[in-house]
């Protein structure tokens, strides 16, 4: 028995989720921190985490994008392979991703794979759940 009948995935909910990844992908994190981190969830329910750290609500979170701007002279990211799935007002994503990052002189470039859960929330898409981890294949 299929559980299909689960999942929306109506076409506009899909865009909606697709134009707030590509925004994700835009500003992870750039100059503007606050634009990135206005796409996130700002109570103690959000939930990160990264290849070697977890972070439990905004609070723990709401530092780390600008300590990880600090660390490298520019951080980006981009995807490949993208996958929504939906069910009225949440999302799920994975993707694959390529990790860009500038250390000194130094360029690194990172596979990583990409898991997220989207929740819409007075009208915009907001992440309440994410991980990020490099791949090595």
């Amino acid at each position: 028995m299929s559980n299909s009948r689960n999942l929306s995935n109506d076409p506009q909910t899909e865009e909606e989720i697709r134009a707030f990844f590509d925004e994700f992908i835009q500003t992870y994190p750039k100059d503007d921190i606050q634009r990135y981190l206005d796409l996130f969830q700002h109570d103690e329910h959000l939930i990160m985490i990264g290849t070697a750290t977890k972070w439990k609500g905004w609070e723990e979170y709401k530092d780390a994008p600008a300590e990880e701007r600090k660390r490298f002279n520019n951080i980006s990211l981009s995807y490949d392979w993208l996958k929504i799935n939906s069910h009225g007002d949440v999302g799920w994503i994975a993707a694959k991703v390529l990790v860009i990052m500038h250390f000194e002189t130094r360029e690194i470039k990172t596979p990583a794979r990409l898991t997220g859960v989207v929740k819409k929330i007075d009208g915009k898409w907001k992440i309440v759940q994410g991980h990020i981890s490099v791949s090595y294949k």
